[in-house]
């Protein structure tokens, strides 16, 4: 980058310019880098190379809700939900590698996720179950009212707890 200078010959550019340059594109590299391995750790394939959950994965691939990404059940709704699960993963990570994983492995469910996907808000599924409309309405109406869960009275799980992994033979 040269600059002219007063006296008409070309002046370099000062050092500060060049390193802020240099900054920036690196903070570019870095956002972009962090951003496409946000969603490359996301996918069940990632999951599943050296995870515990490897047959939950196999069973949600059976399952009713096999073409809905993990995310879009595992962290709330929205950008916030999604970083803020992706971090809370670091703890699952180091549980991991520690050797520390528990037996049985806990999900807390976001029934804000559920409500977000199941009242038409998440264009990425037109065709999910509306729970929002009344009782045999349309076509993507619940046969019946699901008011207590638009309420906040009774989670998604009490009725539908394994809607998103099909439960084993046996178990």
């Amino acid at each position: 980058m040269r600059l002219a200078s007063s006296e008409g010959k070309p002046a370099k550019a000062s050092r500060t310019q060049k390193t802020v340059l240099i900054g920036l594109i690196v903070v570019v590299v870095l956002i972009i880098g962090a951003y496409a391995g946000m969603h490359y750790t996301s996918r069940p394939q990632f999951c599943t190379s050296c995870h515990e959950i490897a047959p939950r994965v196999a069973s949600w691939e059976t399952g009713p809700h096999k073409d809905v990404e993990c995310l879009s059940c595992h962290a709330a709704p929205g950008n916030v939900g999604y970083i803020v699960r992706k971090l809370s993963s670091y703890k699952e990570v180091y549980l991991h590698f520690t050797n520390q994983v528990p037996a049985k492995l806990e999900w807390t469910p976001h029934t804000d996720a559920c409500l977000y996907c199941h009242s038409g808000k998440d264009s990425a599924y037109p065709k999910a179950k509306n729970i929002t409309l009344a009782p045999g309405s349309a076509s993507n109406a619940p046969p019946i009212s699901h008011q207590p869960m638009i309420d906040g009275k009774v989670s998604c799980i009490t009725c539908h707890g394994n809607v998103g992994h099909t439960p084993k033979a046996g178990s």
